[in-house]
């Protein structure tokens, strides 16, 4: 489904809604129902573009496992887990830098040696444009 027949079609039937209210009701009814549809729309909005499944730049949570990573042009998309809420995965658009690109190379080789891989996100780390770095968790095996 295009985004932008979402769009055009959410705006239609939004301005059909708004029409027949102008024609049937009172004016101070009119107010209500307008402003409540008006809520439902930009609810159903917001929903429907949440899970789309489209690469967002907000930011990253403070730790995440990397689940996979892919370059496109001058830019990274990046799959993420959170793993202080335990969501689905979430895809984010990175731009391109050296330093992030070794950063999410080192752990993906990481990941497919099989080790445990956590990413941080520090805002504080100047060498980092997006304050990224990965750690290492050994495995802890039980004794017998």
């Amino acid at each position: 489904m295009n985004i932008y027949f979402v769009i055009i079609l959410l705006t239609v039937v939004y301005g059909i809604l708004i029409f027949s209210l102008i024609k049937k009701e009172s004016f101070k009814k009119m107010i209500y129902l307008s402003i409540s549809i008006l809520f439902l729309f930009l609810f159903l909005q917001v929903k429907i573009f949440d899970n789309l499944g489209y690469p967002v730049t907000l930011d990253f949570p403070d730790k995440f496992n990397i689940l996979y990573v892919k370059k496109i042009d001058n830019q990274f998309i990046v799959l993420v887990e959170n793993i202080s809420n335990n969501s689905l995965p979430r895809l984010y658009k990175l731009k391109y830098s050296k330093k992030l690109e070794d950063i999410l190379n080192e752990a993906m080789a990481g990941r497919s040696e099989g080790k445990r891989i956590i990413g941080v996100f520090d805002n504080n780390k100047a060498d980092n444009p997006y304050g990224i770095s990965i750690e290492h968790i050994k495995k802890v095996v039980p004794a017998k």
